[in-house]
């Protein structure tokens, strides 16, 4: 099934998005979130898959400097974080009447995934987040290193390009700056997940060259009710492409806890 393409302004910016199926009001629809140097088209045929095994409509869309939507201007700071899980995000669903949504999200865009469902309680009902980066730690920065030293030595760039286009330079460096200050390692979203109502699922891979383990300390500590965590022993940064029928089994099994797709019981 070929994608739809859209143009949106969400927060003041012009973004690009793509769907799978119909999407509206009263119609439960999957939104994935991107990671920190992706875009829709690095998400390859995982959309598609993802709304023929699941029947649901599927949004996926492009964040502001990233592959087909607005430049990135000026230096990005941790707050693009809170912006893109809440005002982005209101924008996102205002524009395409979304009131039921479940967020499938990747790395950075996991991590936003579950701000974004104590942001909005009432219409996020479940998130999918596929090795969220939670925080700022050692192999965290390890990682990050290492990434710059492939996009200055041009093979990172080169791949990057592909996808980002006259996006590339201030994309890499925008991320790259934000998550290498000092302020970096003391910023937190642990207030977020203390405020999740809905159910998520988690995966990590424990090859990822992000490191794993910090992010699960915070998750088990402050949200555990409603947690179904998996750890693959031999998965990498991006399960979504390397694991795929895990990561597929886990969204049926997301999909069919009480109140993600039925509708949620009346309040008294």
């Amino acid at each position: 099934m070929d994608a739809t393409p859209h143009t949106l302004i969400a927060d003041g910016h012009r973004l690009h998005a793509a769907s799978w199926g119909a999407i509206g009001a009263g119609k439960p629809t999957l939104v994935l979130m991107h990671g920190g140097l992706d875009c829709v088209a690095t998400w390859k045929d995982f959309p598609e898959v993802l709304h023929a095994t699941t029947g649901l409509a599927v949004l996926a869309y492009d964040r502001w400097g990233h592959g087909a939507s607005e430049q990135l201007t000026g230096e990005r700071t941790m707050a693009y974080r809170r912006r893109e899980a809440g005002p982005v995000l209101a924008d996102l669903f205002g524009h395409f009447g979304i009131d039921h949504a479940i967020i499938v999200g990747h790395s950075d865009g996991g991590a936003m995934g579950l701000m974004a469902a104590a942001h909005h309680p009432d219409i996020i009902r479940g998130v999918l987040a596929l090795v969220p980066q939670i925080l700022m730690h050692p192999s965290s920065a390890e990682g990050m290193h290492a990434a710059r030293q492939a996009f200055e030595s041009g093979k990172l760039r080169n791949g990057l390009a592909r996808y980002h286009g006259d996006n590339t330079e201030a994309m890499f460096w925008g991320w790259y700056g934000a998550w290498t200050t000092p302020e970096a390692f003391a910023w937190s979203m642990a207030d977020e997940i203390g405020r999740i109502r809905c159910p998520i699922s988690v995966l990590y891979g424990m090859q990822d060259e992000y490191g794993y383990k910090p992010n699960i300390e915070v998750l088990i500590e402050h949200y555990d009710t409603l947690l179904e965590l998996v750890t693959l022993p031999d998965c990498g940064h991006h399960p979504q492409h390397q694991a795929r029928d895990e990561v597929l089994t886990m969204a049926a099994r997301l999909l069919a806890r009480p109140g993600v797709i039925a509708p949620r019981p009346e309040r008294a």
